[in-house]
């Protein structure tokens, strides 16, 4: 009874179950679990099928209007938190192979993957930008700076689709805000799943995608033929609110009015044309990212696809919010995210005979071996307020005999990449042979720059290493530190670049008026300002006048605003409240 009751409220949401024999498919071919997963929701949740089915309309609704259909307006980005889960080396995959993955989402949301030339001809002309783009997140629901990566170690092996991952009280890690953030949980699900996915209208507590490790990214610790990062494409376009283009049904409906009906899912890479439930002249889109072919054969999302991922960012939609979200921007800084600093290398060649073994500040507290001359440890972070007194903490690890250490910390205070400022020098320890930890204290200076910026701790047997290049026997750690109580960023207003001119709106959020502050340098009367909606259509009942823009006429929503003088067009979003 339970199982034909929510076939029923899959039915009435347009969705269908998968056979038995899809059931049972081949661990060879691709093992997605969403739908799965939404049964089990819909079972612990009876009212999530009104919510959902909330969200169909509103869809229904966006699509009905005429510039729905867009296939180049950018809709924003969107800030990604990637939780990492491992019960061994392989599983903590590396920082690089999660921004591989970061860099295939780019690609595959925005048309931009090589591979789309492969589209048959029958289908090209429905190849489409989705208008999408994912970021790292660079601020945490703290507003601290974040590496936008969080890692724990685990003994579990194995953790199936019942959502353990997800929480802290079963083993796992936290979803940050789903309003602000995209999390993605990297984890050995097991059962041959590659990967499942929430939709939109979930408990937020669980909202987002999980995916193995092992097709996480197209570089690092991956298995083929799932090794080009589309396991996540194919999920995070079931977070957007698609479905398997076979409708989960024999010759189902995936609520796409342009991708052609087929049987059930592809696998590996077919032929073209396949022709099956009767589509003898194109036959099916097995090349869609919503199929379930091998990664390699996967490389178009159809613009009644993007236009359906596009309702949830109108007015109404139910992720519109993460267009707005400051997760992707650096802390301290205005309405757009600022250059990112590029700090020097610092690497010891050697630590067959010496390494740092231990860092303490505040709530960094490190205890390591050897990191082949250098760590990255900027994901950790510590705060520290200007003017106030620190002591830190160090020690050396030796393989055999204990030899002389210089101990170096450098903390960038004014944020502009270097350690070579007055005062950044902040611990300079003479050498000693000591295998106990060492302490130093120093004064944060009161001019130091809020925010987050760098320390780097060196370790080195000579007295002459610096805070850059390499060097011979020792290493080199880098972290975080936050300071709070200095000299705040002069960024109050959010800023449109163009050269050396700028232009500056405010307030954003508006609620009937945005002024726009023209430079002195441009004529008032040249400059023409317009707005349009995410979906790329201009809003013409938004008049500008004598530097204001009246925006009363507006929809609650997230606008892309236009500034033309003759000499520059420059682009900024804003909220309207």
């Amino acid at each position: 009874m339970k199982k034909t009751f929510y076939a029923v409220a899959l039915a009435c949401l347009g969705l269908g179950l998968a056979s038995e024999a899809q059931a049972q498919k081949s661990l060879n071919s691709r093992q997605c679990a969403t739908m799965e997963a939404l049964e089990a929701q819909l079972a612990a949740d009876p009212s999530l099928a009104q919510r959902m089915a909330a969200i169909e309309n509103q869809t229904r609704t966006f699509e009905a209007n005429p510039t729905a259909n867009r296939t180049t307006a950018v809709l924003g980005t969107i800030p990604v938190v990637v939780h990492v889960l491992y019960s061994n080396t392989n599983e903590n995959i590396s920082d690089a192979q999660i921004a591989s993955q970061i860099a295939v989402l780019n690609e595959d949301f925005r048309k931009l993957n090589s591979d789309v030339s492969k589209t048959p001809a029958a289908f090209a002309g429905l190849a489409a930008d989705a208008g999408l783009q994912f970021v790292l997140a660079k601020r945490d629901p703290n507003g601290n700076a974040t590496t936008g990566i969080e890692r724990k170690s685990t003994t579990k092996t194995t953790w199936g689709t019942a959502d353990a991952m997800k929480s802290t009280s079963t083993g796992g890690l936290n979803a940050w805000p789903a309003s602000q953030y995209l999390n993605l949980w990297v984890c050995n699900i097991g059962g041959g799943i590659l990967g499942y996915a929430q939709f939109p209208g979930g408990a937020a507590s669980t909202d987002g995608v999980v995916i193995g490790p092992n097709y996480f990214g197209r570089t690092g610790y991956l298995s083929a033929p799932f090794n080009l990062g589309r396991t996540a494409t194919h999920e995070v376009g079931h977070w957007l609110n698609l479905r398997h283009i076979w409708g989960d049904a024999n010759c189902g409906n995936d609520l796409v009015s342009d991708t052609p009906t087929q049987q059930t899912s592809n696998s590996g890479c077919p032929a073209f044309p396949r022709r099956t439930c009767g589509n003898t002249t194109n036959g099916d889109m097995f090349m869609n990212y919503m199929d379930y072919t091998d990664d390699a054969c996967m490389y178009m999302f159809s613009t009644g696809q993007s236009s359906r991922m596009g309702a949830l960012f109108a007015s109404g939609g139910s992720r519109a919010s993460l267009l707005t979200s400051l997760g992707g921007t650096a802390p301290g800084g205005g309405g757009t995210t600022p250059p990112p600093v590029t700090y020097c290398s610092s690497k010891g060649t050697s630590v067959a005979y010496e390494y740092i073994d231990y860092v303490k500040l505040g709530t960094i507290a490190r205890t390591s071996g050897a990191d082949a001359g250098y760590y990255n440890g900027t994901a950790t972070s510590t705060s520290v307020a200007a003017g106030s007194s620190q002591t830190i903490s160090y020690s050396a690890g030796f393989a055999g005999t204990a030899y002389s250490e210089y101990f170096k910390v450098y903390i960038d205070y004014n944020q502009n990449g270097v350690f070579t400022d007055a005062g950044e020098l902040v611990v300079n320890a003479a050498a000693s042979t000591a295998t106990t930890t060492r302490s130093s204290t120093f004064t944060v200076p009161t001019t130091a720059k809020s925010g987050a910026t760098r320390m780097r701790v060196v370790m080195s047997d000579a007295s002459a290493t610096t805070s850059c290049g390499s060097y011979s026997y020792g290493e080199t750690e880098d972290y975080t530190i936050n300071i709070t109580g200095g000299t705040a960023r002069m960024e109050s207003t959010a800023r449109l670049s163009g050269g050396a001119t700028e232009y500056s709106v405010y307030p954003n959020p508006a609620t009937d008026v945005l002024n726009v502050v023209i430079p002195s340098d441009r004529d008032a009367a040249a400059v023409a300002v317009k707005v349009y909606d995410v979906r790329g259509a201009e809003m013409k009942q938004a008049q500008f006048a004598n530097g204001q823009l009246n925006v009363s006429q507006l929809a609650k929503g997230v606008y892309m605003l236009t500034i033309a003088d003759g000499q520059q067009v420059t682009h900024q979003r804003f909220v309207k409240q």
